[in-house]
């Protein structure tokens, strides 16, 4: 099965009612797997921010907070850090598949992604960026083991 992660955006009380079995289609979530917001989207935000992967210069995990009050064995609500979510937002569209071109180089994606998935999934998540901007709320990672 793997790792679910859903990246939405939401007002505060509305990411808590999500906490145990995630994001509903009214809060229009990307559902994913294996999308883990700590280092793989962190080389995402790396690549938007420095064109190239590494994490080490900065601290560029894209998890803020963890918000559920679940036990250690989940599921699990990330808060994504206003930053990440703000330079995400921003990115338009004419860099979206220089970015997924760096991005799909990172050694964590279980084997080489399609350039053409890998820029999608950065417009997906673009898209749940901009909706919490536009709305002045957070985005979430919802995760479920």
């Amino acid at each position: 099965m793997g790792i679910l992660t859903d990246y939405f955006a939401a007002r505060p009380e509305q990411a808590l009612a999500a906490a145990d079995t995630g994001p509903g289609d009214d809060l229009a979530p990307f559902r994913s797997k294996f999308l883990e917001p700590t280092v793989l989207v962190g080389r995402l935000w790396a690549a938007i921010r420095h064109g190239g992967l590494d994490l080490a210069a900065e601290d560029l995990s894209t998890g803020e907070a963890r918000v559920d009050g679940n036990d250690d064995e989940g599921p699990y609500l990330l808060r994504l850090k206003p930053a990440f979510v703000s330079e995400l937002a921003a990115l338009p569209d004419e860099r979206i598949d220089d970015v997924a071109a760096v991005w799909r180089a990172a050694e964590e994606w279980m084997g080489e992604p399609d350039e053409k998935l890998v820029a999608g999934i950065v417009g997906e998540l673009r898209r749940v960026a901009r909706r919490a901007v536009a709305d002045g709320v957070h985005a979430y990672c919802w995760i479920c083991l």
